[in-house]
């Protein structure tokens, strides 16, 4: 009498190898393409949110250019002559270079580069240093925000220039006449070389003080 053998075979057994082979490689596809395709999306929303921040800031400096007081300023207002040469021209665009002149919103970390005193009534003047007495004083100072290679860099006054955009392509700035008034046009090209992912930001910032061009 012969016993009956139980169990698989070697041609059952390589066959379900097979088949978990195929299932582990096409689980392993599946995986591979929702982590590119989540690394795709993740970087994409991270470079779009810091265009959005560079951008806005930018705007914010752009709109504070040239807001020297309640009273127009006169030669004799200045101290020195440097001072009155950057009041002069407080907004320029010199190919991707974007140098303003700002009154400084508080809470920023250092001493500016003028203080501007003033009564809004019959006095104002410049100094580098604050004086007392004077019911409003402004702290103005000069930023510049530079494409150096793939940076956006920007700094303050004399410092030195801190990177402020990563994977900077291109960068465009124009100066644009309006039937009322005057804009600056900023475009910014975003290129992330791991991925290829490439990206273009645009933003339009109206210019809310007299400024005379370049």
């Amino acid at each position: 009498m012969k016993r009956i053998q139980r169990g698989f075979g070697l041609h059952e057994v390589m066959m379900a190898l097979a088949l978990g082979l195929m299932l582990l490689a096409a689980a392993s596809q599946v995986f591979v393409s929702a982590h590119q395709s989540w690394q795709l999306q993740s970087t994409a929303a991270h470079m779009q949110d810091e265009a959005r921040l560079a951008l806005l800031r930018m705007a914010q400096d752009i709109r504070m250019a040239g807001m020297f007081g309640c009273l127009r300023l006169q030669p004799g207002d200045f101290g020195d002559v440097a001072a009155r040469q950057a009041f002069a021209r407080p907004l320029e665009i010199e190919g991707t270079t974007l140098s303003l002149v700002v009154a400084e919103l508080p809470g920023q970390a250092g001493a500016p580069d003028w203080f501007l005193h003033t009564d809004c009534l019959s006095t104002v003047f410049v100094e580098a240093q604050r004086k007392a007495g004077y019911p409003v004083v402004h702290p103005v100072s000069r930023y510049t925000y530079q494409l150096q290679g793939t940076k956006l860099r920007f700094k303050r006054g004399e410092s030195a220039f801190q990177p402020l955009l990563e994977n900077v392509q291109a960068m465009r700035l124009e100066r644009v006449q309006m039937p009322k008034g005057e804009r600056i046009d900023i475009a910014l090209t975003l290129y992330e070389p791991k991925l290829g992912l490439e990206q273009r930001h645009e933003l339009s910032v109206a210019i809310r003080n007299p400024v005379p061009a370049s």
